[in-house]
C-alpha cells in the first residue's frame, strides 16, 4: 500500500503559508480600518470604513473566486501586507 499519496487540499506549505497569513490578516485589517476611520472622523469615519472593508471583500472575491483560495498569488498578498503596515502606522498615529 501507498499511503504517500498527493493531498488535493494544498499547494503547498507556502500556499498554506499566505492563506493563514491573510486569514489572521483580514479581521485585523478590517478592525484597524474602522479603528482608523473613528479616529479620523468619528461615526461618519466608522461608516466609510465598513463600507471600505465590504469594497476590498467583494474585490478579493471577485478576483480569486472564492476567500481563501488554494493558491493565493504574490502579488495581492503583498498589496495586502503593505495596505495592513500602513493602517497600523496610521492608528498608532491616530491613538
Amino acid at each position: 500500500m501507498d499511503y504517500t499519496r498527493k493531498n488535493a487540499v494544498t499547494a503547498g506549505p507556502g500556499s498554506d503559508f499566505r492563506v493563514a497569513t491573510l486569514g489572521a490578516m483580514m479581521p485585523f485589517g478590517a478592525g484597524l480600518l474602522v479603528l482608523v476611520g473613528y479616529a479620523w472622523m468619528g461615526v461618519f469615519g466608522v461608516i466609510l470604513a465598513v463600507l471600505g472593508g465590504v469594497w476590498w471583500a467583494v474585490w478579493w472575491r471577485r478576483k480569486h473566486k472564492k476567500f481563501f483560495p488554494r493558491d493565493v498569488e504574490s502579488g495581492p498578498f503583498v498589496l495586502t501586507i503593505v495596505l495592513m503596515v500602513i493602517l497600523f502606522i496610521a492608528a498608532l498615529a491616530s491613538i
